[in-house]
């Protein structure tokens, strides 16, 4: 068959889709980017929030709409939304042939038999799955980056999340196999590695190797790549041996996903985050701390129930003094099955939207504030697009996420660092001149930016 795959939400269900990929090539069918041209069609989904599975709902809907009575693509729903409704996914939605949760993603291509056959099928089960650098896999990145995740699931049950119900509890991967994969993405001239994981902090808490996070990344720069990106950290998990890491190590990049959600004391507990205001302050002091010029991206959680005005205020005041450089956020979505869903004062949807609104707003100042310090500085920068207008990435940006610089100087490929002189700011992106090619040991000196995001679910859990 000819199959195209559409892959939703996060980083992580992009691994999972690229994986799907990998298998579906095996199989030997044919891969196309076009649905309209393609004999099946996987969409591969998010459902973590109320705001994912309505995304989902469009993509699959549009889907069923370019089939005309027995002609046109069969369909099949994988990922997280299956994972989540299970065989209640086709009568959500008419016109689905077959489901496969992110629990059993390697079913991809017999759920594809199914589809072609006519044999409406439910391949969901308990959350197990695990690739390994054995994995056929076929990025779905530029091919000089890529995302390495290093564990699945997660235990760390905040009151409001999805997530440990759909991919489970934590499963950290072997670390020799971390490496092995890491090689052969080496091998394929992948520059840059993004680490990810539901918390890549807990990685190897659960396993007996005795390998942590700390000592995966000094394994990892090992092997010269020339840039580690630590994605999906946990703030109450943030040890100094992962911050001297960063330090000592020049091809991590001095930046770090680490979600705060809140900073009040009381929503923080509500939230079971297992820390307080003055902890969250704490460790991203001593991240500042110990890593010179690091970039703080964080996810923050408004109108959460029982969320007052003043403790809203709190979190305000928080981004306003520049305790974060870039930031996405979310309104809260009371999700069925979860703790906080049932909590008392929930708080009404026009005010949560206000408050995103204005926690957007003062990031955008702080952000812009950053952006206009930068011109005239010098930075290295990993050239994403090339052509007559290249553009690329300082260490503080990742890719699709945190904004990018635009280049002008010469003819540049992608996977090709350069030193630019920024130039000028607009918005969360930079303008830059290069000044020249280099190796990319160079890597201090990076800009802290700032950004907001409200555009979409990330799958920022942690």
């Amino acid at each position: 068959m000819k199959v195209a795959l559409i892959t939703l939400g996060c980083p992580k269900n992009l691994v999972d889709a690229e994986v799907m990929l990998g298998l579906i090539d095996a199989a030997g069918h044919t891969l196309t980017a076009d649905p309209r041209s393609a004999d099946a069609v996987v969409v591969n989904t998010c459902a973590f929030v109320s705001a994912a599975v309505d995304e989902a709902r469009r993509v699959i809907e549009d889907t069923v709409r370019l089939r005309r009575g027995a002609l046109g693509p069969r369909l099949v729903v994988a990922g997280c939304l299956p994972q989540r409704y299970g065989e209640l996914t086709m009568s959500m939605f008419p016109g689905v042939d077959a489901v496969v949760g992110c629990s059993r993603f390697f079913d991809i291509v017999l759920a594809l038999a199914d589809a072609a056959d006519g044999r409406p099928s439910c391949r969901v089960s308990t959350p197990v799955a695990q690739y390994d650098h054995r994995s056929p896999r076929i990025l779905g990145t530029p091919r000089h980056l890529a995302y390495v995740k290093i564990a699945e699931g997660c235990d760390n049950r905040c009151a409001y999340c999805t997530v440990p119900s759909i991919r489970g509890a934590l499963r950290s991967r072997d670390p020799e196999s971390v490496v092995a994969e890491t090689e052969s993405l080496l091998k394929l001239g992948v520059r840059e590695v993004n680490l990810i994981a539901q918390d890549t902090t807990a990685y190897g808490t659960d396993i007996a190797s005795g390998v942590r996070l700390p000592a995966l990344v000094r394994r990892l720069s090992a092997l010269g790549v020339p840039w580690i990106r630590i994605m999906y950290a946990h703030p109450a998990h943030l040890s100094d041996e992962l911050l001297s890491a960063m330090r000592d190590l020049a091809c991590v990049v001095p930046y770090i996903d680490l979600p705060v959600q809140h900073v009040s004391d009381r929503i923080l507990r509500a939230m079971g985050r297992g820390m307080d205001g003055a902890d969250v302050t704490a460790a991203l002091d001593r991240a500042r701390r110990a890593v010179p010029g690091i970039t703080v991206r964080s996810s923050a959680i408004v109108g959460f129930p029982g969320e007052t005005e003043a403790e809203f205020g709190e979190l305000l005041r928080f981004v306003e003094e520049g305790h974060v450089d870039l930031l996405a956020v979310f309104e809260f979505s009371p999700e069925p099955g979860t703790v906080a869903a049932g909590m008392p004062g929930q708080v009404p949807a026009a005010a949560a939207s206000a408050r995103a609104r204005a926690l957007s707003d003062a990031m955008a100042r702080v952000a812009a504030a950053r952006s206009a310090a930068a011109i005239g500085t010098e930075l290295t920068v990993l050239v994403d697009e090339g052509g007559e207008r290249p553009r690329g990435r300082t260490p503080g940006q990742a890719w699709e996420i945190d904004g990018s610089v635009a280049l002008e100087g010469g003819s540049h490929e992608p996977g090709q660092f350069v030193r630019a002189r920024i130039t000028g700011a607009r918005d969360y992106d930079l303008e830059a001149v290069v000044v020249s090619s280099e190796s990319p040991g160079g890597r201090r000196g990076a800009v802290a930016r700032g950004r907001a995001r409200r555009d979409r679910p990330e799958g920022e859990t942690s």
